[in-house]
């Protein structure tokens, strides 16, 4: 019954969202972003190259395009190498009520997909493949129950993000509900995703969406070629939900004919970790008026399941050694933030080794700030939680106490980033990549009437 409602709504999935163009355009610019800043694009692409199958035949063969280069592979490995870059900065976009990541997978997906079945495929059909991906991703994510499904060690971006992407790549590729069916029983036996990573930053979170991509053009390939698929993959005896959540909420489809998830889904001002952002938004508010070299103490009070994956253990989180440590230290993020008065792309870029200098997580003044905070959470808070991501800081400098609350973290839809915030994200993220941001902006705002090949053409380095 939960996968017969999921495959009715991807068969009348209405793909007018009048946020969709905002989330593209912070799509394109993560991933062309995570190709030109990530310390660990040249291995992913030079390893998803070492895996990829046979370049396509350009007059034969499907083929999908590598961001921001051009180059062309099979859509499977064009999504993983395009989902796992949009990742890799961890700056793509977050809906919070499912603690998942949906643009990266389910975009890649649906991209790959498109290009897949011709260069003059209609954007239109793209669009509809993404808003599919992103109400599946997310009802899935709200489905299994997220904070079980962290405690069992999945990555929820890596498993759910796995049925957004069979949903994304089967609309645009136009499978019926049969093949739909068996598409997400295939993907019943795919999705996976651990942990472990935050052991020791490892980069499998950021290989992580491109996986689960991948997995979405594979199983729809498999579901297409008449391969059958466990039934009632999602919530059999067997299925994902038992398998992977001690409390699940199967009920919680029951409304994916009636949500936007694209309008619920937050983007991201800051490349870190989602749950730091309400603490970086009270810091910021605080670092006017006080001189880093007089703190004596940083608190800073978050939801619980972030205090796991950023402030524990707290020796570890004070001693980042890599960029995806900073990324998950709650200590980094205040140090920086005080010293910069933000922690925007650029400010953090920098501060990891990214830009113009050596990363800064060795500087004694950033460890000085880190061995001052601590992180714990607020029973305010907590109750608030998963509903509101908010955080209380406080910092004590020169004999002076301040604080700050935050219920809302810029860049929720109830308190979106401007215009002006959302086109300097993308053109930071874009410089010097060979990519226009006037013209990508203005692509993804017409894509009514125009081919997929309009937008890959738009999102390639001239």
């Amino acid at each position: 019954m939960v996968t017969q409602r999921i495959v009715d709504h991807c068969l009348s999935v209405d793909a007018e969202r009048p946020d969709l163009p905002a989330h593209l355009l912070d799509w394109f610019a993560v991933a062309v972003g995570g190709a030109t800043h990530a310390d660990s694009t040249p291995a992913i692409l030079d390893g998803v190259r070492k895996i990829a199958g046979p370049t396509p035949d350009p007059e034969s063969d499907a083929a999908a395009t590598v961001l921001p280069s051009g180059e062309r592979l099979t859509p499977a490995d064009a999504a993983l190498a395009n989902g796992a870059l949009a990742h890799s900065l961890d700056f793509d976009d977050t809906h919070l009520a499912s603690s998942l990541h949906p643009g990266a997978p389910v975009i890649a997906a649906a991209l790959a997909a498109a290009e897949g079945e011709g260069p003059e495929t209609p954007a239109d059909r793209f669009r509809a493949g993404v808003a599919a991906g992103y109400d599946v991703a997310c009802t899935v994510g709200e489905a299994v129950g997220p904070d079980a499904h962290y405690d069992r060690g999945f990555h929820v971006t890596a498993t759910c993000g796995t049925f957004g992407a069979v949903a994304a790549a089967g609309v645009v590729r136009g499978l019926d509900a049969d093949e739909l069916r068996d598409a997400f029983g295939i993907a019943g036996s795919q999705a996976a995703g651990s942990l472990q990573f935050l052991a020791n930053g490892a980069w499998n979170k950021r290989l992580h969406p491109g996986l689960a991509a991948r997995r979405g053009i594979e199983a729809t390939d498999l579901a297409a070629a008449g391969v059958v698929g466990a039934a009632d993959p999602l919530d059999g005896e067997h299925g994902f939900f038992s398998g992977y959540s001690d409390e699940p909420n199967p009920a919680a489809v029951d409304r994916i004919g009636e949500r936007d998830a694209v309008a619920e889904t937050g983007r991201k001002p800051y490349p870190c970790c989602r749950y730091l952002h309400a603490a970086v938004d009270g810091l910021r508010e605080i670092a006017p008026d006080v001189d880093p070299d007089a703190v004596e103490g940083i608190e800073i009070a978050i939801p619980s399941a972030g205090v796991r994956l950023t402030g524990e253990p707290i020796a570890a989180k004070r001693r980042p050694e890599g960029f995806v440590d900073c990324q998950f230290s709650a200590p980094f993020a205040a140090a920086v933030t005080l010293t910069e008065e933000t922690a925007d792309a650029e400010a953090f870029l920098r501060a990891v080794g990214r830009l113009d200098g050596p990363p800064r997580w060795d500087d004694p003044e950033i460890r000085r700030l880190m061995d001052a905070t601590s992180v714990g959470t607020d029973p305010a808070i907590e109750a608030r939680f998963p509903e509101e991501w908010g955080a209380r800081v406080t910092v004590t400098a020169g004999g002076e106490t301040r604080e700050a609350s935050v219920r809302v973290p810029l860049g929720e839809p109830e308190k979106p980033m401007s215009a002006a915030e959302t086109e300097a994200k993308a053109a930071g993220l874009l410089a010097g990549s060979g990519v226009d941001v006037d013209r990508l902006a203005a692509v993804v705002e017409s894509l009514s009437g125009r081919s997929v090949a309009d937008l890959v053409d738009a999102a390639t380095a001239e």
